[in-house]
């Protein structure tokens, strides 16, 4: 039968439930009291009815036999065994620890991570004495003399701002002082790296021990709400003034004012005001006010899983110690004496790759993949990205050895036989190309880019037909494309379907308005139709589209002439002529300046008033 089956809550009940509950928890007395009824009433119990709540008398009686504590005066904290430790709290995955976390609100908990579930929180000010000679009187004249002597030095200071105590004591924090600052984190993630950055064995001193597994790690979840808790902020270091016992100046500027050795003082929090990059990735937040700190609610990290953790938080949140301590400081602590080297890694310097390809930067890019592919050179789809770099950065011969070394291995998609069939496209062979989009289709049906430049192939190798049966094949699968249009209108012009060419010159500009192209196309089908005005405007549309185009111009002036506007055909082509002679192209120069003679009747050596 069930503990609480038809019995009332008593205290001897209510004291196991408080250990199956809060084992290793610090709790608020009312939050320990309703969850302790709630469950007993859950589970078949009785009300109590007592005028003193047989929680209060269970806390008071675990408190008699060590099994609790009351650090504050409404918290109760639960004393957990190391089995109950073991057993409950330990974490093995990533997934585990993320369900571990949504209990919390974000916002009022902050979070803790230390390789060794041993370490308590505590502020390195106080663990500078030795173990045996700690107290909270050495702790605090440890954190006044660091102040008193940062300020005989001048590190009190910048950009003519003077410093409070706290001030002075985040800056010493942040390069690795031991101060009464305990470092915290927002980001519960964050605070996991930290308890599984460290690989070696470590005891409960901190030393290392090579003859035991490795030690569990430790997340510490703090609640930072009031009245617990205070927030400095501009506003509070406002107006604050006391004196201490021994009538010294005590003010929020002195740390004195914020430092008590009373277990139930105020505690305080704050985020550095001095950003930098590291406070940032790290998300940093203070605590303080005693040595030492209690937490709400713990997590072990089995120390046999962290290296696995840690892979998976670099793989889902990006977290290492490179982008935990993004700047100089952190770079050279990286690179410390005593760090192990570790090259960067296959994965790491594909994604650089990746990311440099995104961005345009080949030549980055190439080094990437190429180091990547030094680590493992049988990866065969590398091959194929490398491949296609090397196209964007015109180096085809090297593009085409990484897409046969990518086939050799056995990676062979459509999308490979197509890339390298469009680099035999580009460099005329069009009977390889033929052959890659050829397989390309055979492997991929509905490949309609595939058709479209198997069809530009046939085109070139002026097998029209076969050109426009490749055309309409791709526009069934790719009817919005404007350029497929535009290849089709070439091959019906060339196969005499003027009209249907004409179709589809207006379809690619009616899906790509800036369509130089197919504007200039259009306006020669009209052209060769007669339809001298209409012709003119598609060749001015082309014309504001690239002003720099001799044939446009050219043919615009024919269009003039055939209409008898007379100066408005010796000035395109006078303009043409210009653009022929800044561009070099002597056979433009030469075919105008018959126009000139021979057509216009004009001789280009006169003056226009002549």
């Amino acid at each position: 039968m069930n503990i609480s089956e038809n019995k009332r809550l008593v205290p001897s009940i209510a004291e196991q439930l408080i250990i199956e509950l809060f084992a290793g928890q610090t709790k608020e007395l009312n939050e320990i009291k309703t969850k302790v009824t709630e469950t007993h009433t859950s589970r078949g119990g009785l009300q109590p009815t007592t005028q003193i709540h047989p929680v209060e008398r269970a806390l008071n009686n675990l408190k008699r036999e060590g099994k609790a504590e009351k650090p504050q005066l409404v918290y109760w904290k639960i004393q957990a065994t190391e089995e109950q430790i073991t057993n409950e709290n330990t974490i093995k995955t990533l997934d585990e620890f993320n369900a571990w976390v949504n209990q919390f609100k974000e916002g009022e908990y902050v979070f803790r991570g230390v390789p060794n579930k041993a370490y308590k929180i505590q502020a390195s000010a106080y663990r500078r004495s030795e173990e045996n000679d700690r107290n909270f009187v050495k702790f605090l004249h440890a954190n006044k003399d660091l102040v008193r002597t940062a300020r005989q030095r001048g590190y009190d200071h910048k950009d003519g701002a003077k410093w409070s105590d706290l001030d002075i004591l985040v800056q010493l924090q942040h390069y690795g002082a031991a101060t009464c600052l305990i470092d915290f984190s927002y980001s519960a993630q964050v605070a996991l790296w930290f308890a599984c950055r460290d690989f070696q064995i470590e005891d409960a001193n901190g030393e290392l021990d090579n003859t035991n597994k490795p030690s569990h790690g430790k997340v510490s979840a703090v609640k930072i709400i009031q009245p617990k808790y205070t927030e400095i902020t501009p506003d509070f270091m406002k107006g604050k003034d006391e004196k201490g016992e021994d009538g010294e100046r005590k003010d929020e500027n002195s740390i004195d004012f914020f430092l008590n050795e009373d277990t139930n003082s105020q505690l305080y929090y704050l985020q550095p005001k001095f950003q930098n990059n590291r406070i940032i990735a790290q998300q940093s937040v203070l605590l303080f006010g005693n040595y030492e700190i209690d937490a709400e609610n713990e997590c072990f990290i089995d120390g046999e899983c962290k290296g696995k953790i840690l892979s998976e938080l670099e793989r889902t949140s990006g977290y290492t110690e490179e982008r935990l301590f993004p700047d100089f400081e952190g770079f050279a602590w990286v690179n410390r004496e005593d760090a192990t080297y570790t090259a960067t890694t296959f994965q790491a310097n594909k994604d650089l790759g990746q990311y440099a390809y995104e961005n345009k930067q080949y030549r980055h890019a190439i080094d990437y993949f190429t180091q990547a592919l030094n680590i493992d050179p049988n990866y065969a789809e590398l091959y194929y990205i490398r491949g296609n770099v090397y196209v964007s950065n015109e180096e085809n011969e090297k593009a085409f050895e990484d897409f046969d070394r990518a086939i050799d291995l056995k990676f062979d998609p459509a999308e490979l036989y197509l890339s390298r069939g469009d680099l035999f496209l580009k460099q005329g062979r069009y009977s390889d190309a033929i052959s890659d989009f050829d397989t390309a289709i055979d492997k991929k049906a509905d490949y309609g880019e595939a058709y479209y430049r198997r069809g530009q192939s046939k085109y070139h190798l002026e097998q029209m037909n076969d050109a426009l049966t490749d055309f309409d094949s791709a526009l069934h699968l790719q009817p919005n494309s404007p350029y497929v249009h535009y290849w089709s209108g070439l091959a019906k012009q060339q196969l005499g379907q003027v009209e249907e060419a004409l179709t589809d010159f207006t379809e690619a500009i009616r899906l790509k308005p800036d369509y130089f192209d197919a504007y200039y196309q259009s306006g020669i089908l009209l052209k060769e139709l007669q339809e001298y005005p209409s012709a003119i405007d598609e060749f001015s549309k082309a014309i504001e589209l690239n002003p720099n185009e001799i044939a446009v111009f050219y043919n615009r002036s024919v269009s003039f002439f055939y209409l008898r506007n007379i100066d408005e055909a010796r000035q395109d082509l006078q303009v043409a002529l210009d653009l022929a002679i800044q561009q070099e192209n002597r056979e433009m120069v030469a075919e105008i300046n018959a126009l000139f003679q021979d057509v216009l009747g004009y001789n280009i050596s006169e003056d226009e008033d002549e």
